[in-house]
């Protein structure tokens, strides 16, 4: 135990980590990745400092498992594992969709996804260097699922899957600094979303259908 601390570690293990992730969001909703630091983390969570580097090792081991919570990829990572395995060519068009629709959903609504982002673009960070590939690892196991009906067809569904989530950061992200508005469409009304979300199921349709119409 550290002189002047009162916690005992393995009892308070636990709830100290979630507050120093929970400091660590608290940063990213108020200042933004620009304004991480230890120092203010640990003011926030109401610790001492040296608890980040007993419990996280580093800084950017506290940072990262704020990442794995907050990143949708990294959560869609988990969850494939509870999935059940699409049965059928439907089944599988269903499941990359909603995929799809989630990911703009969730990169509207949450603040500190899109900060990540952000950070991600703009700064010249291993951390974050090293979290996207990890998120391009984990992403993977998504975009194999569509293998089996597109191996044989003209149609590279990594590429298409490059546009719509590179699309999808875009314009929400374009919109959150420039207005609602986006190619005609307002993504700040239900309508506008919804028209996104349709879009989506659109171009899985098309590119799965173009599929089925070359094999046959």
């Amino acid at each position: 135990m550290y002189k002047g601390l009162n916690e005992r570690p393995v009892k308070n293990k636990a709830q100290t980590m979630r507050k120093l992730i929970n400091g660590v969001a608290e940063v990213f909703r108020t200042d933004g990745y620009a304004g991480l630091g230890v120092n203010k983390v640990a003011k926030i969570a109401g610790v001492n400092k040296k608890l980040i580097y007993r419990y996280f090792r580093s800084f950017n081991n506290l940072v990262e498992a704020y990442v794995v919570e907050t990143d949708y990829w990294m959560q869609f990572a988990e969850n494939m594992r509870q999935l059940t395995v699409p049965k059928d060519l439907e089944d599988t068009k269903r499941l990359i969709s909603n995929v799809l629709k989630n990911q703009f959903l969730y990169f509207h609504r949450d603040k500190e996804m899109q900060e990540l982002i952000l950070w991600e673009l703009s700064s010249d960070s291993e951390l974050m260097r090293s979290i996207h590939r990890t998120r391009e690892a984990m992403g993977q196991q998504f975009l194999e699922l569509t293998d089996p009906y597109l191996n044989n067809a003209d149609i590279n569904f990594r590429a298409v899957a490059a546009l719509i989530v590179g699309g999808i950061y875009y314009t929400i992200l374009h919109t959150r600094y420039n207005g609602g508005m986006f190619s005609d469409l307002d993504l700040s009304t239900d309508s506008g979303r919804e028209d996104i979300l349709n879009a989506i199921d659109q171009v899985i349709d098309m590119v799965f259908d173009r599929s089925l119409s070359e094999n046959n």
